[in-house]
């Protein structure tokens, strides 16, 4: 969206978007979209100035993986292990700028989908979050 280019674009950020031709799913166009901009949204709100944000979008026989993965700061195990609750918020350094409901969002979302979503992690290196949405 152009909201999103509008924030990436103002704080210094590399967006690359890979999508391939055949990364399609029969789903609410709607819950996608706010998954995709739920992820993003947090990508861009933990990666510095400088950093990348990657978008990429692949297909499997099964599945459409939509996956964001960033160059930010990174998350503890112990974060890791709580980010998709309520209200929860492993950095309180970004707390004014969210409420602790975007993940348990993203994570309702892709229930309702029926879909898949996980999350790999370091400090200091970056997050990759990773959603699987069956294509049947």
């Amino acid at each position: 969206s152009s909201a999103a280019s509008d924030v990436y674009k103002r704080q210094g950020l590399t967006l690359t978007i890979h999508c391939h031709k055949d990364a399609f799913v029969c789903t609410d166009k709607e819950r996608i979209l706010q998954i995709g901009n739920n992820l993003l949204s947090n990508a861009f709100k933990f990666t510095p100035a400088g950093g990348t944000v990657s978008l990429t979008l692949t297909a499997t026989e099964q599945h459409a993986i939509v996956r964001v993965q960033d160059t930010g700061c990174g998350m503890s195990a112990g974060t890791g292990a709580h980010i998709f609750e309520k209200f929860y918020q492993g950095d309180t350094s970004h707390a004014t700028r969210g409420n602790g409901l975007g993940l348990a969002l993203v994570k309702r979302v892709v229930d309702i989908v029926h879909g898949e979503i996980s999350v790999e992690s370091e400090l200091g290196k970056g997050t990759t979050f990773t959603v699987k949405i069956g294509r049947a």
